[in-house]
């Protein structure tokens, strides 16, 4: 016999017990049952398998934080606008060298104390001349008197060359209309304190160290006799005899990034000349009348001058003057909240 055919004979008696084990009940179609299997295999004999994931097992993704809202630019005068988040700061101070006594000008910051803030925006530096006349433009601010001004001359206010030099002689009725006009508002004193020494309890917008000339403007070697303060400063010069053009000291910016919140021009704030604590619901912030309807006599600036001294660069430093008052010395910073 050929080999080929011994070979297939081999192999069908080889195949030919599996096959008979394998009739016509032995395969099923899936999801069909075998009562001789059931019998066979119970459910305590089946491999044990790792639960399906629930939507209780599954991780808790936690949420993503919220982007800051961004810095805005006002429509009005294009002025860029710092964004200063909620939260706690200390405010007032507690050295040595705090004001104490009740007077004319000067007036008490020595009680530190934690004011709680929303957030706000507000102005990156001071309200230039250039911006102050569109507004005198449009026939809604009044014009700045151009008697008793900075050392530039008599067209300081008006003169292309000052466009970006801090407008000043305004009163705080004149610099609330200006910031109103914009859609803005005046800053609180508290707001203005944050946004210049930020949460940590510094001293200057720079930080802890003491004044330098590259940090702000002030009464230094420069200072003309006729328009010094209570004092200057001839061991500093900073290249400026009266009002420097805004942000050219960004060394001594604050820790939100803004400009000149020391030196240059004194900045009105909303706030009545009240002690302290600060507190924003006991009537110092009425815009008009105090509660018993008589007006607000005095309100507080902020920033420290010009031509004056570097101890008035303090963050913290609170400065009174009647609300019609106006000088060459002080100027305005807006703010806004939703």
């Amino acid at each position: 016999m050929p080999k080929k055919a011994l070979l297939l004979i081999f192999i069908l008696t080889a195949l030919l017990p599996i096959l008979s084990a394998c009739g016509s009940g032995g395969l099923q179609e899936e999801g069909s049952s075998s009562q001789g299997a059931s019998e066979e295999i119970s459910v305590s004999d089946l491999p044990a398998t790792e639960p399906s994931a629930t939507a209780t097992d599954l991780p808790i993704l936690e949420p993503t934080e919220e982007a800051a809202p961004a810095n805005r630019t006002s429509e009005k005068d294009g002025m860029e606008m710092i964004y200063i988040n909620a939260g706690e700061f200390l405010m007032g101070w507690g050295g040595t060298d705090a004001t104490v006594d009740v007077g004319p000008g000067p007036y008490p910051d020595f009680l530190e104390h934690t004011v709680f803030l929303d957030d706000y925006w507000i102005d990156k530096h001071e309200v230039t001349n250039g911006q102050y006349q569109i507004c005198v433009a449009e026939g809604i601010c009044r014009p700045c008197r151009q008697n008793n001004i900075p050392p530039q001359g008599t067209d300081y206010f008006t003169e292309a060359a000052y466009a970006d030099y801090p407008v000043v002689n305004v009163s705080w009725y004149m610099a609330r209309d200006y910031c109103e006009w914009t859609g803005r508002r005046l800053p609180t004193e508290a707001e203005w304190e944050k946004a210049a020494r930020g949460t940590d309890g510094r001293k200057y917008p720079w930080g802890n160290d003491k004044y330098s000339e590259e940090y702000a403007n002030i009464c230094d070697v420069n200072c003309p006799a006729a328009k010094k303060g209570d004092i200057s400063n001839p061991n500093f010069d900073d290249g400026f005899a009266g009002p420097a053009p805004v942000g050219s000291f960004p060394a001594g910016a604050s820790p939100y990034g803004l400009l000149d919140m020391a030196g240059n021009v004194w900045e009105w704030t909303s706030s009545a000349s009240e002690l302290y604590p600060y507190d924003a619901n006991d009537g110092r912030e009425a815009q008009y009348d105090i509660p018993d309807g008589e007006k607000w006599p005095e309100r507080i600036l902020r920033g420290g001058p010009w031509n004056d001294g570097y101890w008035y660069q303090r963050s913290s430093y609170r400065y009174r003057a009647v609300g019609v008052y106006l000088n060459f010395n002080m100027g305005i910073r807006c703010a806004y909240s939703e």
